[in-house]
């Protein structure tokens, strides 16, 4: 479910077109002092991104938050709005972060105090489950879309300063290596949390409180590790707000980042039927509530593994050609789901099946291996589409103006607990194929030409 990731987690963006001093780095022979500045914010910066995914993938939306709201309520609508809240809200806020911290001097205050409140917010959440336990109750459903909303919200905040921060610690010239070393140990930590999740959820109720209350000592952690990363301070550039919303209409005028959007929403609106794949496999095909576990841990490794992959796709190939082939991926997703019932209802074939059930635990399996195989891709493709279109004095606009239209975009797969309740799981499976199919037509539009970063 998310996000994240970006996912969501954690990227490298850029937009427009100003005459201002450029914020990038040089990329000549360092001396001994900016080398150790720069494993210093290399080390802790991949720490940080690592930290953050592992706090992120303890909560999962998709696989660990919508299990638990289901425990609350069997409102479809309400399942559906765990991970429509963990994309929307976390792109929600970074047009407001992008005016307000674009153009200051330093960037690592705001990252850390974000990296904060959203670990309190956490906090609050386990506590809370720790003392009442989990079970149908509207209190603790408010107190927890309360504490999920602050937390998305504080998340997406965030990210904007701690992208520019980024960019001024890390040179061009080593990003690529930097974000796949996010990218790589996030999916190794996550890879850990899905045996956490399996172990947990074993205790039934009270394994909520103890992934909430792990997840709040990582992200604590991440915050901690944001402090160790070594801002480049560049001159204030004071910007009035009025200025900075006359631009946005030439901004998104441009004809890539237009194409981009349009694709991007097409993509997001296709993943109206994640929540549901791990709830579906739950409430129809009856696998145990332990399975989240395996197919968390499942998810991670295919990221893993995928991740080199799509690294040298992006290499040789472009952004382009990696999301294209991320969506084809994801077609499968909906299509294994459509297509496990009416297999397993053949009556020629079950006859021959030793144990039905293992079969539908190994065939569903593949969901989330297309699960972690897209994402995986997707998290590349944030670190780097953006940066082909925009410019590095601009970087902060385009992040959060781009991001808070798929955040209102995002809102949208909710509606799948709508079409759940009313025409069932096919119907959202069928729904998600078409959006897909949609947007594996519309990444045709997307610019294929490259560009090194500025």
């Amino acid at each position: 479910m998310r996000k994240e990731t970006f996912v969501r987690t954690m990227s490298d963006h850029d937009p427009g077109g100003r005459s201002v001093p450029a914020l990038e780095p040089t990329v000549s022979r360092p001396r001994p002092s900016e080398r150790r500045r720069l494993q210093q914010s290399f080390f802790f910066g991949v720490a940080n991104g690592g930290l953050l995914l592992l706090g992120d993938a303890l909560i999962h939306p998709v696989l660990v938050l919508t299990v638990f709201v289901s425990q609350l309520t069997e409102r479809g609508l309400l399942v559906g709005l765990v991970p429509a809240m963990s994309v929307s809200l976390w792109f929600l806020p970074q047009a407001i972060a992008a005016a307000f911290v674009e153009g200051r001097r330093r960037q690592l205050p705001w990252a850390t105090w974000g990296g904060i409140v959203r670990a309190l917010a956490i906090a609050i959440l386990a506590a809370v489950v720790l003392a009442h336990g989990v079970g149908p109750s509207p209190t603790l459903l408010t107190v927890f879309f309360v504490c999920y909303a602050v937390y998305n919200l504080a998340a997406g905040f965030a990210f904007v300063p701690l992208v520019e921060l980024t960019a001024r610690a890390v040179p061009p010239d080593r990003r690529g290596f930097f974000f796949s070393q996010r990218n790589l140990w996030g999916a190794v930590l996550s890879l850990a949390a899905g045996f956490a999740v399996q172990q947990a959820l074993v205790f039934g109720e009270a394994g909520f409180a103890v992934l909430f209350a792990a997840s709040f000592a990582a992200l604590s952690l991440a915050a901690y590790t944001t402090l160790w990363i070594v801002e480049r301070p560049v001159p204030p550039r004071p910007r009035s707000f009025a200025s900075w919303v006359a631009e946005l209409p030439r901004l998104l005028a441009r004809r890539p980042v237009r194409r981009f959007l349009v694709f991007r929403s097409l993509l997001a609106l296709s993943t109206i039927a994640d929540p549901f794949f791990v709830v579906y496999a739950q409430r129809v095909l009856g696998l145990p509530a332990e399975t989240v576990g395996f197919y968390l841990a499942l998810s991670a490794l295919a990221r893993i593994l995928a991740n080199p992959l799509w690294g040298w796709v992006v290499q040789h190939w472009g952004n382009r050609q990696l999301l294209q082939l991320a969506t084809l991926v994801r077609v499968f997703m909906p299509l294994v789901a459509l297509g496990i019932q009416p297999i397993l209802g053949w009556e020629r074939l079950v006859p021959r099946l030793d144990d039905p059930q293992r079969v539908v635990l190994v065939t569903f399996a593949f969901v989330f291996v297309a699960y972690g195989v897209t994402l995986s891709a997707q998290m590349l493709a944030n670190f780097t589409a953006v940066l082909e279109l925009a410019h590095p004095e601009e970087r902060p606009t385009l992040v959060g103006v781009t991001n808070t239209i798929l955040g209102v975009v995002a809102l949208v797969p909710m509606l799948g607990g709508l079409v759940v309740d009313r025409f069932g799981y096919s119907a959202v499976f069928a729904l998600a194929l078409a959006l897909s199919l949609l947007a594996l037509l519309a990444s045709g539009l997307l610019p294929a030409s490259r560009r090194q970063p500025a």
